[in-house]
């Protein structure tokens, strides 16, 4: 299968907030979004895997979160057998972007779109002499997805940041998040021009923030 720009933005997706289930002869790709902001989002992403993949999905109302789900026993193959994908317990703090893609920008700048349109956030801070200063941060629990995201974001131009920020009450036992930043107006432009955001709810603001 070949790896269009659609399927390595599907990628990220399913890195970010989905997950690829194979057991007992079932074979099933999820993705799961918010209900509040992410409606529209999961309505493109239906498009793009109708037209990358060729498969009926179905969006659900379920635990208080969309779901959209579909079976394909050959998908489940590629990305498991050819893209080395995790899957199961532990994907969180183990998924990484492929290497595939990872070696390849065109590809990988689709990738961290997903990434962000599910796994990040559009938001404004306050600074010193700046009201509402921008900034586009991704949170991860796998160390290495923020070491791949820090490295290729830094070698295309971006100035970025990461932190880690440990887990205390009420789980201490919980993994550390991972947290990718990057500040300001010209990062925030140079995002919408070279990556941008499918996710409408993210892109509005992003567009916005432009504007002050």
């Amino acid at each position: 299968m070949k790896i269009t720009l659609g399927i390595a933005e599907l990628i990220g997706a399913l890195i970010g907030d989905g997950y690829i289930y194979r057991k007992n002869r079932k074979y099933q790709i999820g993705i799961v979004g918010s209900p509040l902001t992410d409606k529209e989002y999961l309505k493109k992403l239906k498009e793009l895997i109708s037209q990358e993949w060729k498969k009926a999905v179905k969006i659900k109302l379920r635990s208080g979160a969309l779901r959209m789900v579909f079976d394909s026993k050959e998908i489940c193959g590629f990305l498991i057998n050819d893209m080395k994908m995790f899957h199961g317990k532990g994907k969180c703090q183990n998924i990484k972007i492929p290497k595939k893609i990872y070696e390849n920008w065109d590809l990988a700048r689709h990738t961290i779109r997903g990434i962000a349109d599910t796994d990040g956030s559009v938001f404004v801070s306050k600074k010193p002499g700046i009201e509402k200063y921008p900034c586009i941060e991704i949170t991860t629990t796998s160390k290495n997805l923020s070491n791949q995201l820090r490295k290729l974001l830094d070698e295309n131009g971006f100035r970025v940041t990461t932190r880690i920020e440990k887990r205390k009450k009420p789980n201490p036992n919980a993994l550390p998040s991972y947290k990718i930043t990057l500040n300001g107006k010209k990062n925030l432009k140079k995002w919408v021009d070279e990556i941008g955001f499918t996710n409408p709810y993210k892109k509005e603001r992003a567009l916005n923030y432009l504007k002050y």
